[in-house]
């Protein structure tokens, strides 16, 4: 129940569904009501939030602080164990392997597979449940990695766990002390590695999908306009710092 919970109000709180809302709202209240400046205000303010949140300026403003928390990992780094955090997919037959996974999902296995080559002889750990897919996010890691010439002995599936909390407990209990590199999207690694902190395991952290970067040349004036893409940075920032409340509110 509780799960469940966490899961609605953490959708509902996202920019799209809650600018939606209030808009709802404030529709209802302008033509159904007498609280027509009231409905004008909600309007207003899901307009002003919506398009603040989809300019560049502000998702980066909003992720990267959360991105530069960690720093890459290291090429000379030895590890033990690989863990790759799962994301999201849809196994469609019909389209390459790699295009099943979310960006997020596409750039973990990217990254773990380098820091693969890097420590042949590491252990890679998978998690990812099945989630409105007949395929777990966990399989269709080890399907690509396997494509890639990993062999299956060398990856262990975590297909039961519904979410970061879930993975890094079963995790842990794979790992114990061995050093290991988590790898997970930059933005979710600071809360990744805070729900770590419990463990007695030697983390090292190895973040990709870097989304917040700093153009090295100058941008023209309609890099500037609202969009889609920069909507979405913001979600993934303030769903990482709600989670990031969440946690400290529970513990």
């Amino acid at each position: 129940m509780i799960f469940m919970l966490k899961k609605w109000l953490g959708l509902l709180l996202m920019p799209l569904p809650f600018c939606s809302l209030l808009t709802l709202c404030g529709l209802m209240l302008l033509w159904c009501t007498k609280w027509q400046k009231m409905g004008k205000h909600l309007i207003s303010i899901a307009t002003v939030l919506l398009i603040t949140l989809s300019v560049r300026p502000v998702s980066q403003i909003l992720i990267r602080p959360l991105e530069q928390q960690y720093p890459p990992f290291p090429e000379n780094q030895h590890v033990d164990f690989i863990i790759v955090l799962g994301h999201g997919h849809i196994s469609d037959p019909s389209i390459p392997l790699s295009s099943q996974l979310t960006e997020a999902a596409a750039a973990r296995i990217a990254e773990a597979l380098r820091i693969k080559r890097l420590n042949p002889q590491a252990h890679m750990i998978f998690s990812g449940s099945i989630a409105g897919d007949p395929v777990s996010g966990a399989e269709m890691y080890a399907r690509v990695a396997a494509a890639n010439g990993v062999s299956r002995q060398d990856m262990s599936l975590i297909e039961n766990a519904r979410d970061t909390e879930e993975e890094i407990q079963q995790d842990s209990q794979l790992i114990g002390t061995h050093v290991s590199a988590l790898v997970t999207s930059a933005s979710h690694m600071p809360r990744a590695m805070q729900l770590f902190k419990s463990s007695h395991a030697n983390i090292i952290p190895a973040p990709t999908q870097y989304v917040g970067r700093i153009a090295q040349g100058k941008i023209p004036l309609y890099g500037y306009l609202p969009s889609g893409r920069c909507l979405m940075y913001s979600e993934m920032a303030l769903h990482e710092w709600i989670g990031r409340l969440w946690n400290s509110v529970r513990n």
